[in-house]
């Protein structure tokens, strides 16, 4: 089941699956008090959260003018990886933003993750680079409205 929480109940799975498990790390984002920004979860049929991502207005420049979305702190917990649930959570946001009128999407992907990206349809736009925890990344990208003429 995929729901709508609060920012809270995604920092236990943020630092689990994103941080290596650290209790000390910081898990919050710049966007997760905004107004605009919502949290979605997996949750198992015992009603633990198993699956977690943040969805943020941001534009990109791989889209230049387009009315963007950002994916933020993506996780799942280990033990239901490969599951379905990253696959659930990026349904549910897509249907949720595309009925919005959002015309893209993107995250900066961890380089492990580009398959599970493009599975669904997501693109690797530009150069490779270390994010903040020296992961190697690339942006990926959604397009959520046709392109071309």
């Amino acid at each position: 089941m995929i729901r709508e929480v609060d920012v809270a109940d995604t920092h236990d799975l943020r630092r689990l699956v994103l941080r290596e498990g650290r209790t000390d790390a910081d898990v919050d984002y710049d966007v997760d008090g905004s107004a605009d920004s919502f949290h979605l979860a997996a949750l198992d049929a015992d009603g633990s959260v198993i699956g977690v991502a943040t969805w943020a207005p941001c534009p990109t420049e791989h889209r230049p003018g387009a009315r963007a979305w950002r994916l933020r702190g993506m996780a799942v917990h280990p033990d239901a990886q490969g599951g379905g649930v990253g696959s659930a959570l990026l349904d549910a946001a897509v249907e949720r933003l595309r009925g919005q009128g959002v015309e893209v999407l993107w995250a900066d992907g961890r380089d492990a993750a580009l398959p599970f990206y493009e599975r669904h349809g997501w693109s690797v736009e530009g150069e490779g680079f270390l994010a903040a925890n020296d992961v190697p990344h690339h942006v990926v990208v959604l397009d959520l409205r046709p392109t071309g003429p």
